[in-house]
């Protein structure tokens, strides 16, 4: 990764800044919902009203929404991007979404799965598959947190700024995205002029997997990333968590969050796990080509907790007691904290200011709000 100014972030930023007046007649803050599929082995009863909790979660949210009663259902449970376009195209909005209702195989867990996708015709975006299990009783819970996805990929914008970022990438034409958010493709995305900080990059191109990394984007300079793309066959899975976990997938454990792997197609029972929170586990649809994307938060079970990253090395005591699963349970007040590492130890008093789970930095001894 290498440095140097550059000022042709300003041309792009220009370009962004424009790209708000290419409307093109969609009417903005307005999402297409037609009526998504129930296939073989779900009753129609259960789409019917899991669409209706959508629509009105959208609405609550602060989206109009279309219902887009003209669309078949061939079209509307496609899940494919230039069917999804068509959707928005037809009733006049900028957003639209697809999607199908699934029976599970096997015994065990909600019997069914969601799956949908949304599109952004004017800024020419696309979200990942967006996929939840899902049972009679928990439809209202499960449209809250579909509705709450995509609220949050029709509010997503890019932070312009004067801190420049170009990506390259082989093989090229491969999309860009930051925390999210699609910047363009590789080959023809110019320096982009953003908000210094740091950010999450996103590099992907169907049948190769996604190159995740963090950069750190400085003021008045530009920050060149090149990314060579692994070939794959199938789809991908990104699992993301709050706070950080253990990932296993169908039985394997395979890491931990943030992750992307890769994944033949077909369902995937994917499993997280960090002591001091109940596990969490749910069953994704994989398919070719397409990333599956599933963020959780999760439970945690004690009502006031202090957690930190176990991958740092050294040794944590809490009140005199040594804590080796990442986590304590307190209550709110001083509590004294010992950091050991490498024959060092800092000791030192720290205020729990209330209920909930706080954040030990290694580093600063500092704490802080778990962040969900």
């Amino acid at each position: 990764m290498l440095r140097r100014d550059r000022p042709r972030w300003r041309v792009v930023t220009i370009a962004l800044l424009l790209c708000a007046w290419c409307v093109g007649g969609a009417a903005a803050n307005q999402v297409a919902v037609p009526d998504l599929p129930a296939r073989p082995g779900v009753p129609v009863e259960v789409a019917e009203s899991l669409v209706a909790a959508f629509r009105a979660a959208l609405v609550e949210s602060g989206l109009r929404v279309s219902v887009a009663a003209i669309i078949t259902p061939g079209i509307a449970g496609s899940l494919e991007v230039e069917f999804t376009r068509l959707i928005a195209e037809l009733e006049g909005t900028q957003f639209a979404v697809s999607g199908e209702i699934v029976a599970r195989s096997g015994a065990g867990g909600e019997p069914f799965v969601i799956n949908i996708l949304a599109v952004d015709v004017v800024r020419n975006r696309t979200s990942d598959l967006l996929s939840r299990p899902l049972a009679a009783a928990t439809v209202a819970r499960v449209a809250n947190e579909l509705a709450a996805l995509v609220s949050a990929f029709v509010s997503a914008e890019i932070p312009l700024g004067d801190a420049g970022l170009f990506v390259s990438s082989e093989p090229r034409d491969a999309e860009v995205r930051l925390d999210g958010v699609p910047l363009g493709r590789t080959g023809s995305l110019d320096v982009v002029g953003l908000q210094p900080g740091r950010y999450e990059l996103e590099v992907r191109r169907e049948g190769y997997l996604p190159e995740i990394r963090f950069v750190e984007l400085r003021a008045r300079d530009t920050t060149f990333v090149h990314v060579t793309l692994t070939e794959v066959t199938g789809g991908s899975i990104r699992v993301t968590s709050t706070p950080t976990a253990d990932v296993i997938v169908d039985g394997e454990r395979v890491g931990r969050t943030p992750l992307t792997l890769s994944s033949l197609p077909g369902l995937r029972t994917v499993r997280l796990e960090r002591p001091g929170f109940a596990p969490f586990e749910s069953t994704e649809q994989v398919r070719n080509f397409r990333v599956t994307r599933t963020d959780v938060s999760l439970a945690p079970l004690h009502p006031t907790m202090l957690v930190w990253d176990t991958a740092r090395p050294g040794l944590v005591v809490v009140d005199g007691t040594l804590r080796q699963d990442g986590y304590a349970e307190v209550g709110v007040g001083l509590v004294r904290i010992e950091l050991r590492s490498a024959g060092n130890t800092r000791s030192f008093l720290r205020a729990i200011p209330a209920l909930g789970v706080h954040v030990l930095d290694l580093a600063s001894g500092e704490i802080t709000p778990l962040a969900r």
